[in-house]
């Protein structure tokens, strides 16, 4: 390549001497062209890209600017723009591998995997030593997840050029993500022997290092890169994160000030700012980080969770600055709806609700949804609140409102047996989130915390739940079975999650807290705006779909019984439901479901009128003498329609036999999204940035 820019270059110089043009002059093309690699040399993308756009300002046919110009613009992720960058070198220059390269790459990075594996694959039959297209087609197999497939290509590559640098990279890289280190080790000192002088070459080897969980190394590396690149913004972001996890929290927040003088949006030099800010107890300080953060940065869900988790415990009600985090979540409940998303909006109404209890708007648009769903009583309920704690909002069709809903039930199966819904202990499960404190994130730091966390949070809700969480880290499973069996956990759940810029996977493992049985393994992803609330959803759906239905008698009255179950629990008319014995109900130690005795049974109901909160049954006596009694336990076996595709989706949501009661994202546009998403593992991204 560099033979052939200057073979170009002898020919421009004489072409622009016997044309009387000064060579050296500023708005010459060549100078510019010469200047905008040097840039990218520094790999200065913005700048690089500023010169080659100059180029072919003044010469349109300059093709080797247009595919520069390409390049910087695929480094900086604009890849529609690349893609008509290159249209025109390609115009230029058919039969280009370096263009076709660059435009299978781009057509990766659009998702259009076929057409690129296309294109590699045609570059490939005509010159079988193109390291480029192997580096294309292993990119490829990493999208697939298959490291195998890509580990080949990287290693076909590396048989043409034994010293390619990408290749070498790349193959430490990927034998690291699989746990392979010594061969990872192996691949890095024959980089750094061909490459120590380069800055990319040691941020890689300390990024392998904190995988590793050797910290000196890795800190040792990432110096040496940000001294020999004085401008390398991702070096000191490394850096920032590496002495975070060495607890050295006044240096992350100074390193985090330098960044954002620099560049003020940078929306992970404000996280992490922000985390370090808090750990050394200024959580009022953080709050702030973390606000201007988003200012600039406002689709960061981990940093706005970290403030909001934050902020909840550590602010006073009546702070102003609640209704303005809330607003964001009424604004994402408005997309939600328009996309006939309910359940979304839902979501995003109780998060408002959570940080701003107060907040009029949010909870008028909550009550509107639940007089949709024809929970009158709970309509009632947000009215009073808003009666009682802001008065000033209730205008005369409100209050008139109030006065016809208490009306209309002022003859309530609640009424009827003077119980009040608002007072029941509805909570049946106790579940213990887990997480192993790694701080090995590429992107925020303290991400496992933070995940674990979220992941008991999103069980909160306006409405009363039926799961209560303990959010803790452990070593491992070993540590995490022996606290939950201890603390009397009905389950235990480790979480973790991997994220690159533009998506999210979150895992979870989910065991029994008596014997330590497996009951569920899964992994969700998402991409685009709202990646972290969709995996924190489908995670609390997937949990729940595991909890069987239960609750208990309140009262009797000869053959009927008021149970503690509704419509709010997803319960009709017609549901039936099995008796238990009061305190002899355990859950399975053999996964999913409840254990108890023959014995224990000791009837079964059927609901006669469901209510929202509580409802009605008739008894059906199991044998001979009755014995059922209040508080005895009820266990669901069916309920008629099963498998509707709309419900209540924050709460228990199994019947006996492990069946959901309702598929709460069913036909919404929000599964219908994840479908097509396509997963990737973290490391591509860093991978694609290797040149």
């Amino acid at each position: 390549m560099m033979k052939n820019l200057k073979n170009k270059s002898a020919v421009l110089f004489l072409v622009f001497s016997l044309g009387g043009f000064n060579l050296f002059a500023a708005d010459n093309p060549l100078t510019l062209f010469n200047q905008g690699l040097s840039y990218e040399a520094q790999e200065n993308w913005f700048d690089a890209g500023q010169s080659f756009f100059q180029v072919v300002n003044l010469n349109p046919s300059y093709s080797d600017a247009w595919f520069h110009l390409a390049s910087c613009s695929y480094r900086m992720g604009e890849f529609e723009l690349a893609l008509t960058y290159l249209e025109k070198a390609e115009n230029l220059e058919k039969h280009n591998s370096r263009i076709e390269n660059l435009k299978g790459m781009l057509y990766l990075a659009l998702g259009k995997s076929e057409e690129a594996k296309t294109i590699f694959n045609k570059i490939l039959k005509v010159y079988p030593n193109d390291v480029d297209a192997h580096f294309g087609l292993a990119e490829l197999e990493l999208y697939d997840g298959k490291f195998s497939g890509a580990e080949q290509q990287y290693s076909e590559a590396l048989r043409r050029e034994a010293g390619n640098r990408k290749a070498l990279l790349s193959m430490a890289l990927i034998c690291a993500e699989t746990g392979r280190f010594k061969q990872s080790e192996k691949f890095l000192n024959q980089a750094m022997q061909l490459y120590s002088g380069e800055s990319e070459v040691h941020y890689l080897t300390a990024l392998i290092y904190f995988m590793k969980g050797e910290i000196s190394d890795a800190e040792k590396h990432v110096r040496i890169a940000v001294e020999l690149n004085k401008n390398f913004e991702l070096g000191y972001q490394l850096l920032s994160a590496i002495l975070y996890s060495e607890g050295r929290y006044s240096d992350v927040i100074d390193i985090s000030e330098f960044l954002i003088n620099r560049n003020r949006n940078n929306g992970k030099a404000w996280y992490l700012k922000g985390i370090a800010q808090n750990k050394l107890g200024l959580s009022a300080e953080a709050i702030e980080t973390w606000d201007a953060g988003l200012s600039v940065s406002p689709q960061d869900e981990m940093m706005r969770t970290q403030l909001e988790l934050t902020a909840r415990t550590t602010l006073p009600l009546d702070d102003e600055r609640r209704k303005e985090w809330a607003d964001y979540h009424l604004i994402n409940a408005s997309q939600y709806e328009s996309r006939f998303d309910k359940l979304g909006a839902v979501y995003e109404y109780q998060r408002a609700l959570l940080l701003d209890p107060a907040n009029v708007k949010a909870r008028l648009k909550y009550a509107d949804i639940l007089e949709m769903n024809g929970m009158h009583e709970l309509y009632l309920e947000q009215l009073a609140f808003i009666q009682k704690n802001t008065p000033d909002a209730i205008n005369q069709n409100l209050k008139d409102t109030i006065e016809g809903y208490k009306s209309l039930l002022g003859t309530t199966l609640a009424k009827k047996w003077d119980v009040e819904p608002f007072y029941l202990d509805k909570i049946r499960w106790n579940i213990a989130v887990f997480y192993v404190d790694q701080n090995t994130s590429f992107n925020h730091a303290d991400s496992e915390c933070l995940t674990a966390f979220a992941a008991g949070d999103v069980f909160s809700g306006v409405a009363i739940t039926s799961v209560k969480t303990q959010v803790t880290p452990v070593s491992g499973y070993s540590e995490a079975f022996k606290k939950a069996r201890a603390g009397n956990f009905d389950y235990f759940i480790l979480v973790n999650s991997s994220e690159s810029e533009e998506d999210i996977t979150l895992k979870a493992s989910m065991y029994t807290g008596r014997s330590g049985t497996p009951v569920m393994e899964e992994r969700w992803f998402a991409t685009g705006n709202n990646r972290f609330s969709t995996v924190l959803r489908r995670f609390r759906n997937s949990v729940l779909e595991k909890l069987v239905v239960r609750g208990k008698i309140l009262k009797r009255n000869g053959k009927v019984v008021l149970v503690d179950l509704g419509k709010s629990e997803n319960v009709v008319n017609d549901s039936e439901f099995k008796i238990i014995k009061r305190g002899s109900l355990k859950v399975s130690d053999n996964g999913v479901g409840l254990s108890y005795k023959d014995t224990d049974v000791v009837g079964t109901i059927k609901i006669t009128s469901a209510s929202e909160e509580v409802s009605e049954a008739d008894i059906v006596q199991h044998g001979f003498y009755d014995r059922v009694n209040v508080d005895d336990e009820l266990i669901l076996v069916s309920v008629p329609n099963q498998n509707k595709t709309e419900g209540i989706d924050t709460v228990p949501n199994s019947d006996e036999s492990g069946k959901p009661v309702v598929k709460n994202t069913e036909g919404s546009s929000i599964l219908a999204e994840i479908k097509k998403a396509v997963e990737k593992p973290a490391i591509v991204e860093i991978l694609r940035s290797i040149y």
